[in-house]
């Protein structure tokens, strides 16, 4: 009876997981389906150079707000579950105010930088477009570091909906808006995203300050403040190397190919995302949970969650990817008819980015249990080589080039995560942790053969 009330608990746990993750890959979804809408109405507005344009501007800001937030979205993953998973939660919101003072003294300063220094380099990007890109770093810097908080602060439902959700359905209507009426402009669009997105992370501080209040905190303690400076570094590398992973290829491609090119890329890149959108669906189920787990010795609650997320994710993609191998000319028309090109573009991409998704959360792992340094000099060699190959491919092959050398890289990177992650926590994030309890039921099968 006892062995059938754990069985039961176990089933439940895996349930809870599998239905967390698929709220988490919902909600992506919707932010993946949003911004889809926002640039294809763009790329249908705009010329090939206009959109090669926003498209290079776009990935620039926004791997410098990842460069801005200095780590400290991953940091308060770690610091915030570790302190309050022993209910030290003077110490857990002294984290969470350090956080703060970090991001906003480093994103006022990128923001500053952009704005001072940009038009020594880029003197033909007008003052009005330089000032709205400025405003639109500084604001999703702080929603970075806001939502991550969230996160593990409240829960994840509130983090996605004001990450993903708020923010682009007002620049969707501004966007609509613009191309019925007058056209759209780059400065236009980085002026609506930023006022989403302070509205985005205006909802997410009044559900952390309800929190706070539950947890009667009379004085915060910011007295580690040296400990979460030093951890802050590595965590702000490897981010820095997986932005530089996200963003730079568009780059790339516009400096060694042309705007157009970029473009093209982009597009393709775009509905790629959606593998990568359930993969980061993951990351966010388990980044609120993983420390806590991990730092309380419950290793074994954390592999069954894992377990259960791959399932889930590698059961909703592989149906998909199918969809891209056969219509995924069709759905580059989306875009423009000159898009239908892209397929190689966006074949190479799709597999790439399912290869990844089936090897699970490993960086968010490794990142909130304490292997930040380990993980920050692999991504590091990682993306030195990746760059080099795809700026060689994408000057000799353009947009297809670029994606063979980002998929050549990136794959195999995600399954050597997931072994580390094996031999130094002790669990398996991907799609092979379902070989052991599948082993031990047709070993069970073979031991009890039912009766004729």
């Amino acid at each position: 009876m006892r062995e059938r009330l754990a069985a039961l608990l176990c089933k439940l746990r895996s349930r809870q997981a599998a239905m967390g993750a698929i709220v988490a890959m919902a909600i992506k979804a919707c932010g993946a389906l949003l911004t889809l809408a926002v640039f294809t109405l763009a790329a249908r507005a705009m010329t090939a150079d206009q959109f090669g344009h926003l498209a290079v501007w776009f990935n620039a800001i926004s791997f410098l707000a990842v460069a801005a937030v200095f780590g400290q979205d991953t940091l308060i993953a770690r610091s915030y579950g570790e302190y309050s998973g022993s209910g030290d939660y003077r110490q857990a919101w002294g984290a969470y105010r350090f956080g703060w003072v970090m991001t906003l003294a480093f994103g006022g300063a990128f923001a500053l930088g952009l704005w001072l220094f940009a038009p020594l380099f880029f003197s033909c990007v007008t003052r009005t477009t330089l000032l709205a890109a400025a405003f639109f770093l500084l604001t999703q810097t702080i929603l970075h570091y806001s939502s991550h908080s969230t996160r593990v602060i409240a829960s994840f439902v509130v983090s996605e909906v004001t990450r993903e959700l708020i923010w682009r359905v007002l620049l969707l209507g501004v966007v609509i808006w613009a191309v019925l009426h007058q056209g759209l402009t780059t400065a236009e669009f980085f002026l609506a995203a930023g006022v989403g997105q302070i509205l985005s992370f205006g909802a997410a501080l009044f559900h952390v300050r309800r929190v706070y209040r539950s947890h009667d905190v009379e004085e915060v303690d910011c007295g580690n403040w040296r400990a979460w400076l030093t951890r802050s570094g590595p965590m702000w590398q490897s981010a820095v190397l997986e932005a530089a992973s996200m963003y730079f290829d568009v780059m790339l491609i516009g400096y060694v190919a042309s705007p157009a090119a970029a473009g093209d890329y982009f597009a393709a890149a775009r509905l790629a995302n959606v593998f990568l959108m359930v993969l980061t669906g993951l990351n966010t189920y388990t980044v609120s949970r993983s420390a806590t787990l991990y730092f309380s010795g419950q290793v074994e609650k954390l592999q069954e969650i894992l377990r259960s997320l791959v399932l889930v994710s590698t059961t909703m993609l592989a149906p998909l990817l199918l969809l891209i191998y056969i219509f995924g000319a069709k759905l580059l028309t989306i875009f423009g008819a000159r898009f239908a090109s892209d397929y190689p573009t966006l074949v190479i991409l799709s597999t790439g980015c399912f290869i990844m998704s089936t090897c699970g959360s490993a960086s968010v792992i490794l990142l909130t249990t304490g292997q930040e340094r380990l993980y920050s000099r692999i991504i590091a060699i990682a993306t030195v080589l990746r760059v080099a190959l795809t700026s060689v491919l994408a000057w000799r092959f353009g947009a297809p080039g670029a994606a063979f050398g980002w998929a050549l890289v990136n794959a195999p990177l995600f399954m050597l995560l997931s072994a580390i992650c094996r031999r130094e926590i002790g669990v398996d994030p991907s799609i092979l942790s379902l070989l052991g309890p599948l082993r031990a039921k047709l070993a069970a099968r073979a031991g009890h053969p039912t009766l004729a």
